[in-house]
C-alpha cells in the first residue's frame, strides 16, 4: 500500500484577518525577527480549517481586562496570602486583600469558587493561621439563582451549600466596572443601585466570545455570529 507524501510546513504565528474573497490569511508571528525581519505575512489557502478557541465574554465592561484574572490562579491565590500576612499591613487592608470575588454564577465560576474554598480551607490556612478569619469568598450572578441552566433543586443544593461554606453568594448583581481594588455593581434587586466592593483578586468567569478576526470572517462569508 502506498502512501502519498504531504508537504507540511509550520509557522509558531497567530491568525488576525482572514480575506474570504482571495482565499487568504494574514498572520503576525509569534517570535522576534524570525522571518528575515518581516513580522507579518500571508498565506493562500484552498480549504481553512480554522480551530483558533475563543476569547473571555468581557461584556465590554469598564476594567476586566486590565484588573481580572481568568483562572489558572493559584500562583496569585498564594500572593494574596503573602501580601496580607506583611506586618505593615493594617486590618482593614487585609480583609480587602484577602476578599477574593468571583463574577459569574454558571458552572466554571460555581467551580472555582468551590475549588478556592477547599484550597484556602485545607492548604493555605495551616500555613496562615494569622488571617484565616479574614478571608472572604464572593460569587456575584447579575441573574436571580446561580447554575440557571440546570434543573432548579441543583441551584438550591449549590446555593444552600455555599452559605453553610462561608461563600457570599450575590445575585442580582451586575458588574458594571472593575477599577484596581473595587468592583463596581448594579443591583437588580434593589431598583439599579450602584454599590462598590474591594477586592483583592477578581476572577472573570462569565463565558466566552468570537474572537474578532472570526467574527469578520463570518460576516465575509453572510454568516451570523451572535
Amino acid at each position: 500500500m502506498s502512501s502519498k507524501k504531504v508537504d507540511v510546513q509550520f509557522s509558531e504565528a497567530e491568525c488576525f484577518k482572514i480575506d474570504a474573497e482571495n482565499k487568504k490569511i494574514y498572520c503576525r508571528s509569534s517570535l522576534n525577527n524570525n522571518l528575515n525581519g518581516k513580522e507579518e505575512f500571508a498565506v493562500d489557502y484552498d480549504y481553512l480549517i480554522i480551530g483558533v478557541g475563543a476569547n473571555v465574554n468581557t461584556f465590554n465592561t469598564p476594567g476586566v481586562m486590565e484588573n481580572c484574572h481568568f483562572l489558572k490562579i493559584r500562583r496569585t491565590v498564594i500572593d494574596c496570602f503573602e501580601r496580607a500576612n506583611l506586618p505593615d499591613v493594617s486590618e482593614d487592608e487585609k480583609k480587602r486583600i484577602l476578599h477574593f470575588a468571583i463574577v459569574g454564577g454558571g458552572p466554571t465560576g460555581v467551580e472555582f469558587a468551590a475549588s478556592l474554598h477547599d484550597f484556602v480551607n485545607e492548604d493555605l490556612v495551616r500555613l496562615y493561621p494569622g488571617i484565616k478569619d479574614l478571608v472572604k469568598i464572593t460569587l456575584l450572578e447579575a441573574a436571580d439563582h446561580i447554575l440557571g441552566m440546570f434543573d432548579k433543586r441543583i441551584t438550591a443544593f449549590a446555593e444552600d451549600k455555599f452559605r453553610r461554606d462561608g461563600i457570599d453568594v450575590k445575585t442580582g448583581s451586575m458588574v458594571v466596572k472593575v477599577s484596581e481594588k473595587e468592583i463596581s455593581t448594579k443591583e437588580l434587586k434593589s431598583g439599579g443601585e450602584i454599590k462598590t466592593i474591594p477586592y483583592g483578586m477578581a476572577v472573570w468567569s462569565t463565558g466566552i466570545g468570537t474572537r474578532p478576526f472570526i467574527k469578520d470572517f463570518m460576516t465575509q462569508i453572510g454568516q451570523v455570529c451572535y
